[in-house]
């Protein structure tokens, strides 16, 4: 009857006909994590779906999933451990989608970002136009140059 309180389940359509049945032995065999099946058994029995701290968001959701439990049945006191992981991994995301290039551009590509690539091109340039992409990585960039770190302090 426990099994049976939370309707389009894993747990609640056990059949014998299942691969996971063992006949001889007559029982179920599930080769999931433990832990997190303990508080899964608990949500059957007691309509409490609480988050093991002991286990990372991504694993508990892919439990979750094996057994067709909704992760919004999350209890709000673990709520927003739970949900930590989720924004970790969207601020990862965030930063993965920067461009932190650590090559530098080459002489040609600093002449079209400052709009001076003809120049460059035809070997025209002044001496600001040589100066000025320094100058701005001086004052715009802090990591690009010990001296910018200096100036930066």
């Amino acid at each position: 009857a426990t099994l049976k309180k939370i309707p389009a389940t894993r747990l609640s359509r056990l059949t014998e006909a299942l691969a996971n049945y063992d006949p001889v032995l007559n029982e179920y065999f599930f080769d999931r994590h433990p832990g997190v099946f303990g508080q899964i058994l608990n949500y059957y029995r007691t309509g409490k779906l609480h988050y093991p701290t002991d286990v990372c968001g991504p694993l508990f959701e892919e439990e979750l999933e094996f057994w067709g439990l909704d992760a919004n049945q999350v209890e709000p006191c673990c709520w927003m451990t739970y949900t930590q992981h989720r924004d970790t991994q969207e601020t990862l995301q965030v930063l993965d989608r920067l461009d932190l290039d650590t090559d530098k551009p080459s002489d040609e590509e600093i002449a079209r970002k400052f709009g001076f690539e003809e120049d460059y091109l035809n070997g025209t340039m002044n001496c600001w136009q040589r100066i000025k992409p320094k100058m701005w990585s001086l004052f715009d960039e802090p990591y690009s140059s010990f001296p910018a770190k200096v100036f930066a302090k």
